[in-house]
């Protein structure tokens, strides 16, 4: 019998393993920063940051509070996604290793410029599964899709890196337990290089592609993305077919993100929210 692949602290593993309770996601965003200005973003508008007025920020020692609180109540997994580059933040660190002593697993989305080997060296010792964002492999398109310059040869390099060092599956009971996931963002201008991306790192990697969202500055660049009802349409299909999830990481069978379902999102500033990706807090 085949085993279920998946990747760690994610719905699909812990309701396997009988691990998903009624509150098992922390999912702590940072305040925004980031050295890519994507123009997928959803927390960029016209390529400035969307949520930034006057926010009083949580303070670290604030952070780990919620953390305290979320473990003693049964708390499974701290999700750092949803603010642009969590490695950059300055807290990273401590937030990770702190989350990793209170027993806890930890899920944090990059874009993998920062992330070199000493970086994954950290994440793989306290715990942390890493979901690297990659749309394309031509550098020129990369450039322009994230709207850096020459940042492709190394953000790969320490994608590479992090899977030689620790890609492939944790065997147990009838799972492939995974530590690193590939998220790839499907659009006209990629819909080519998609399979390719899935090929480029075998079975060593979890993956998953998403639907382009028309929010913040996908809004801008929409017409550049030249999406279309028709080719919406068939971005589905291939989502569905290649897309290790049937779509985005934690979409469950009823069609939720079991992030939500299972979880709370915090703000920046503290605010409940309804999902770490939520722009508008009004």
């Amino acid at each position: 019998m085949s085993k279920i692949r998946t990747l760690k602290g994610t719905p699909k593993h812990l309701s396997k393993t009988g691990e998903l309770k009624e509150f098992t996601y922390l999912m702590l965003n940072l305040p925004f920063a980031c050295n890519y200005r994507c123009i997928k973003c959803f927390n960029l508008e016209n390529d400035n940051p969307s949520n930034e007025k006057n926010q009083q920020y949580l303070t670290l020692d604030e952070r780990l509070t919620l953390i305290d609180q979320s473990a003693d109540l049964g708390g499974r997994v701290v999700v750092i996604a949803g603010e642009g580059e969590p490695s950059i933040n300055k807290s990273i660190h401590d937030i990770i290793s702190y989350a990793n002593r209170k027993g806890m697993v930890s899920i944090v989305y990059s874009n993998g410029s920062t992330v070199n080997e000493d970086f994954a060296k950290f994440y793989k010792e306290n715990n942390t599964a890493l979901v690297f964002s990659l749309d394309s492999l031509i550098p020129t398109k990369y450039d322009m899709l994230t709207q850096t310059k020459g940042m492709f040869p190394n953000a790969m390099r320490n994608i590479q890196s992090a899977v030689e060092m620790y890609g492939g599956p944790l065997l147990q009971q009838e799972l492939e337990i995974y530590s690193i996931a590939i998220n790839t963002t499907v659009s006209n201008m990629n819909e080519d290089e998609v399979e390719h991306i899935k090929e480029l790192f075998g079975e060593r990697v979890y993956f998953i592609c998403n639907p382009l969202a028309k929010l913040g500055n996908a809004s801008t660049y929409w017409k550049m993305f030249g999406n279309d009802e028709v080719s919406v349409t068939r971005h589905q299909e291939m989502i569905q077919r290649l897309s290790e999830t049937g779509g985005p990481l934690t979409l469950g069978s009823d069609g939720l993100c079991g992030y939500s379902a299972w979880g709370i999102s915090v703000s920046p500033s503290g605010e409940y929210m309804t999902c770490a990706y939520q722009t508008d807090l009004k």
